[in-house]
C-alpha cells in the first residue's frame, strides 16, 4: 500500500515515543526481534525474585482487593495482546496503537495498585498517588531492577540531570531520541524519556510559580496604592502588570528541586495522554513506513508483559506462591479460550520462578 503523507512534527513525535518505548523494553531485556521474548520474560522474573527475596513469614493482605486489581491488570494486558494479534493491516495497527497506549498504562497502573495491596496497604484512589508509589515500591529499595527502578531526579548546576539506579556510567545527554535503539544506548534514550516527562512537570510548576509571583506583585502594588490614597496622596497610573513574573535562578532551582523523581509509570501516563488528547494523530499519521507501527504494537505488549511478571513475582514473594498461582490459575481457566496470551502464557513460568 502507499504510505500516506506525513506531517513532519507528528512524524518526529511518533519516532521519539516509539524509541522511548523501545528503550524501556530493551532495558527489560527484550531485543528488537521477538525470537527470545519468553526467555527474556523469565529472566526478568528471576531478577525480580533475586532482588526482592520472599517474606518469611509471608505477609497478609486483602486478597479480595488484590484479586480485583490483578484482574484489571490481566484484562488490560489481554485486550492489548489480543488486539495486536488480530490486526496485520498497517492502517488497523496504527489505529490500534492509540488505544494500546491506554491499555499499556492501565496494566502498569493496576499492577502497581496490586503490589501496594500486597504490602498490606490501601489501594490509592487516583493516578497521581499511584504514580508516586512507584518510588517507594521500586526506586528507593536496596536492590534495583531495570527499567522499574530507574528514575529521573532533580539535578544541579554541575549536573543538570540526575538519575537514580542508572547504568553505572554517565548518561549521554547528547544522544538523540531519534537514534535507533540498541543495547549501547537504551539507557540514554530511556533517560531522555524520563527526564522530559519530569521536565513537563517542572515547567508546569514554574508557570504556576511565575503566575503566582505576578499576582502577588499586583496585590502588593494595590495595597501600597490604597495606603497612599488613604494618606491623601494622588493616585498613580496603574502599571501594565505582566501575566507572569520573572523568577530568579534560585527560585527556579528551588521549585525544580521540589518535583519528585519520575519513573516508567509516569512516562506511560504521558504517552497515554499525548496519544489520546494532546496529539491524537501521532500513532495514526506519524509512521512513515509500514513496519514501524508493528514494532510499537509489539513493544507495548512486551512492556505490559514485563510489568506483569515483575509485579506478579513481587506479590508472590510477599504473600507466598500459592496466593498468586491460585488467583492466576483461576483467572486463566475462565479465559483459556483466548489462547496462550497474557497470564495464560506465564503460569508455568511463574510456577518455576516462585
Amino acid at each position: 500500500m502507499t504510505t500516506p503523507a506525513v506531517d513532519g512534527k507528528v512524524q518526529k513525535s511518533f519516532r521519539t515515543h516509539a524509541h522511548y518505548l523501545r528503550a524501556l523494553t530493551q532495558l527489560a531485556g527484550y531485543e528488537l526481534f521477538p525470537t527470545k521474548d519468553n526467555a527474556a520474560t523469565e529472566k526478568l522474573g528471576l531478577q525480580v525474585a533475586a532482588a526482592f527475596p520472599a517474606a518469611i513469614p509471608p505477609r497478609t493482605a486483602d486478597i479480595a482487593e488484590l484479586s480485583k486489581s490483578l484482574n484489571r491488570a490481566w484484562v488490560a494486558e489481554l485486550v492489548l495482546a489480543v488486539s495486536v494479534s488480530m490486526f496485520d493491516e498497517d492502517e488497523l495497527i496504527r489505529a490500534s496503537n492509540a488505544w494500546g497506549s491506554v491499555q499499556t498504562y492501565y496494566v502498569g497502573y493496576s499492577a502497581t495498585q496490586a503490589l501496594i495491596i500486597a504490602e498490606g496497604r490501601d489501594r490509592p484512589a487516583d493516578h497521581a498517588r499511584t504514580q508516586r508509589e512507584v518510588l517507594a515500591l521500586w526506586v528507593t529499595r536496596a536492590k534495583s531492577v531495570a527499567p522499574f527502578s530507574f528514575a529521573a531526579a532533580a539535578g544541579s548546576r554541575s549536573n543538570p540531570s540526575a538519575y537514580k539506579n542508572g547504568p553505572g556510567r554517565p548518561i549521554d545527554r547528547q544522544m538523540s531520541s531519534l537514534s535507533n535503539v540498541g543495547r549501547s544506548n537504551a539507557w540514554d534514550i530511556a533517560a531522555t524519556a524520563l527526564r522530559t516527562t519530569r521536565n513537563d512537570a517542572v515547567n508546569k510548576k514554574l508557570v504556576t510559580l511565575r503566575e503566582t509571583k505576578a499576582r502577588d506583585q499586583k496585590k502588593d502594588w494595590e495595597s501600597e496604592e490604597n495606603a497612599r490614597l488613604a494618606a491623601g496622596k494622588r493616585a498613580r497610573k496603574v502599571p501594565n502588570f505582566p501575566k507572569a513574573g520573572k523568577l530568579a535562578p534560585a527560585e527556579s532551582s528551588a521549585a525544580e528541586a521540589k518535583v519528585r523523581e519520575y519513573t516508567w509509570l509516569d512516562y506511560l501516563y504521558r504517552l497515554r495522554v499525548k496519544a489520546n488528547y494532546e496529539e491524537a494523530g501521532m500513532f495514526i499519521d506519524g509512521p512513515d513506513t509500514e513496519h514501524v507501527s508493528g514494532i510499537v504494537a509489539l513493544d507495548m505488549v512486551r512492556m505490559a508483559k514485563a510489568i506483569m511478571i515483575a509485579h506478579e513475582v513481587r506479590i508472590g514473594q510477599l504473600l507466598g506462591k500459592a496466593v498468586v498461582m491460585d488467583l492466576a490459575t483461576d483467572w486463566a481457566s475462565k479465559h483459556s479460550h483466548v489462547g496462550a496470551v497474557g497470564i495464560c502464557s506465564r503460569l508455568e513460568m511463574l510456577d518455576r520462578i516462585l
